[in-house]
C-alpha cells in the first residue's frame, strides 16, 4: 500500500466575497464524518501506522452518535451470560425477522451480532464501560450514562492521543473519480476550497432524516414527523455517491422512535424511560400496546391512532434513580413529577382512576412475570412501588435511516451493476443498516479491508 503524507495546507489571504483555493492535501485515507463509524475506522488505521485525515462538516465531532441513548445491541456477551440474559445469534435473528425487518439485512446483522463481544471488548479497552447487561440483547454503560456521549468521549480521546488530524467545518462537495476509481474529494471550508487526494475514501456521513426532500423522495409516509437525529444528518453521502452510479438500497426503510418528547424547539428521545421499565398510556390512562415492542413502526402507528395522537411514558422513582440520562431530563424540565399516581394523572390531564387502575394491573404483571394484555417480555422491571412518579408527553418520529448506500461485506460501495468503485467505502448509518453497534462493526470492517490491501 502506498504511504502518502498529509501535505500542509498553505495559508492564503481571504478576499471578501470570493472562494479561495488552497493547496491540495495528499493522505493515505480520508474519512468523511467523525461519528462512531468514522472514528473507529480512523483509530484502527492510525494504530497500524496509516496516514489518515478526518473531515467533519460541523464545528463539533460526533454527529448522531452524540444522541445515542442507552444501549448497545449485542448478544451472548460474557456479562449477559453471567447475569442469566443469554440469547443466541440465531434466536436474535429469528426474533428480529418477526418484527418485519427486511430479510436482505439479516445475514449482515448476523455477522455483526457474532462480533458482539469483539466490538464491546474494543470499546471497553478505550474506557467505554459497556458492562451493564440491560436485557438479552442490550448492553449499557455501567453507571447508566448516555451511550453516545460516553463513546464519543473515549473515541475522541483516543483520536487525540494518536494525533489524528480532524478538520472541522469541512464539507465535502464532491468525489474525485478517475478511470472509475475514487481518488479524492473536493472540500469547502467557509470560502476556501481545496482537494484531498487519498488512496482510500471512507464516507461516514450518517443518515438523511433532517433532509425533508430526501424523506419525501424515499419515505414519504413519514414526511413531517419530528426527528431525534443530528442536524448534520442531511444525506450528504447519498447525494455524493448516487451521481456516480452507486446503488441506493431500500432507502424507504426509516427507523422510527416511539418516544420523542418535544419541548422548547428540541426533540428528545425518551427511549431510556421505557428501557428502565416505563409504560406508555394514552389520554384515557390506558396502555394500548406492548411498551417495549421491537417493531417501532407498529408502535408508531399505534400511537398515532390514540385520542388526539397523544401518549405519555410513565416511570417511578426506581427507574429515575437507575438512569443518569433520565435524571438530566428531569433537571431540564422534561418530566412532570408527583408523589402519587392520582396526583400525577391530574397534572397531565388524564382520569386519575383510570391511570391508577392501569398501574395496579401492570404492577401485578411485573410481579407475576407475564403481561396478559400485550405480551411485553423485555425490561418488565417497574412495579411502580417507589415514589415519586414521573410522566413525559411523547409522540412518534424518525430517528435513523435504515436504508442507504449499498456495500459489500468489506464496506466497499457497490454500483447497480454489482461492481464496486475501487477505493470508495461507506460505513455507519450511510449504509444499509443503522445504529451504534453497526457503526463500530462497519468501521472495523472497512479498516480491516484497507489494511489488507
Amino acid at each position: 500500500m502506498h504511504k502518502t503524507i498529509i501535505a500542509a495546507v498553505l495559508t492564503s489571504v481571504l478576499i471578501p466575497g470570493y472562494a479561495v483555493a488552497l493547496e491540495d492535501i495528499h493522505t493515505g485515507t480520508v474519512i468523511v464524518g467523525s461519528g462512531v463509524s468514522g472514528l473507529t475506522t480512523a483509530i484502527l488505521l492510525k494504530e497500524h501506522k496509516q496516514n489518515v485525515l478526518v473531515l467533519e462538516k460541523m464545528p463539533f465531532m460526533g454527529g448522531t452518535t452524540n444522541l445515542a441513548a442507552q444501549y448497545f445491541v449485542s448478544v451472548g456477551t460474557k456479562d449477559q451470560v453471567a447475569n442469566g440474559k443469554e440469547l443466541s445469534v440465531p434466536d436474535y435473528i429469528q426474533r428480529t425477522a418477526k418484527t418485519g425487518r427486511n430479510s436482505e439485512m439479516l445475514p449482515r446483522t448476523a455477522q455483526r451480532m457474532f462480533d458482539s463481544q469483539k466490538s464491546i471488548d474494543w470499546l471497553n479497552s478505550l474506557g467505554a464501560g459497556l458492562t451493564r447487561p440491560v436485557s438479552d440483547y442490550q448492553m449499557g454503560i455501567s453507571d447508566g450514562s448516555s451511550l453516545g456521549v460516553r463513546l464519543m468521549k473515549v473515541l475522541s480521546a483516543r483520536a487525540k492521543e494518536l494525533s489524528i488530524p480532524v478538520k472541522m467545518n469541512s464539507k465535502v462537495l464532491d468525489l474525485i473519480i478517475r478511470d472509475g476509481k475514487a481518488v479524492g474529494v473536493v472540500v469547502e471550508n467557509g470560502k476556501e476550497k481545496y482537494k484531498v487526494f487519498a488512496d482510500n475514501i471512507v464516507l461516514a456521513t450518517g443518515g438523511f432524516n433532517q433532509n425533508q426532500k430526501l424523506i419525501s423522495k424515499y419515505a414519504p409516509q413519514w414526511k413531517g414527523l419530528p426527528t431525534t437525529t443530528a442536524v448534520s444528518s442531511t444525506g450528504d453521502g447519498l447525494i455524493l455517491t448516487e451521481k456516480y452510479g452507486v446503488n441506493i438500497k431500500n432507502a424507504g426503510e426509516v427507523g422510527l422512535n416511539p418516544s420523542i418528547h418535544s419541548q422548547g424547539g428540541k426533540n428528545i428521545s425518551m427511549s431510556a424511560a421505557r428501557l428502565e421499565g416505563g409504560i406508555m398510556v394514552n389520554l384515557k390512562g390506558d396502555r394500548f400496546c406492548n411498551d417495549y415492542w421491537p417493531d417501532y413502526t407498529k408502535m408508531a402507528k399505534a400511537m398515532l391512532e390514540q385520542p388526539e395522537g397523544k401518549s405519555f411514558v410513565i416511570i417511578d422513582g426506581k427507574s429515575m434513580k437507575a438512569s443518569k440520562r433520565l435524571q438530566s431530563f428531569l433537571k431540564s424540565g422534561y418530566f412532570v413529577e408527583a408523589q402519587t399516581i392520582p396526583e400525577l394523572a391530574q397534572k397531565i390531564g388524564i382520569p386519575p382512576e383510570n391511570l391508577e387502575k392501569t398501574i395496579k394491573r401492570y404492577a401485578e404483571f411485573v410481579r407475576n412475570g407475564k403481561d396478559l394484555d400485550f405480551g411485553r417480555s423485555i425490561n418488565m422491571k417497574t412495579d411502580f412501588s417507589t415514589p415519586p412518579y414521573y410522566a413525559s408527553a411523547i409522540l412518534p418520529g424518525t430517528q435513523v435511516s435504515v436504508g442507504g448506500v449499498d456495500v459489500n461485506d468489506f464496506m466497499q460501495c457497490v454500483k447497480a451493476d454489482g461492481k464496486v468503485i475501487p477505493n470508495l467505502y461507506a460505513v455507519g448509518e450511510l449504509t444499509y443498516d443503522s445504529g451504534t453497534p453497526h457503526g463500530v462493526w462497519s468501521g472495523r470492517r472497512a479498516a480491516e479491508h484497507i489494511l489488507s490491501k
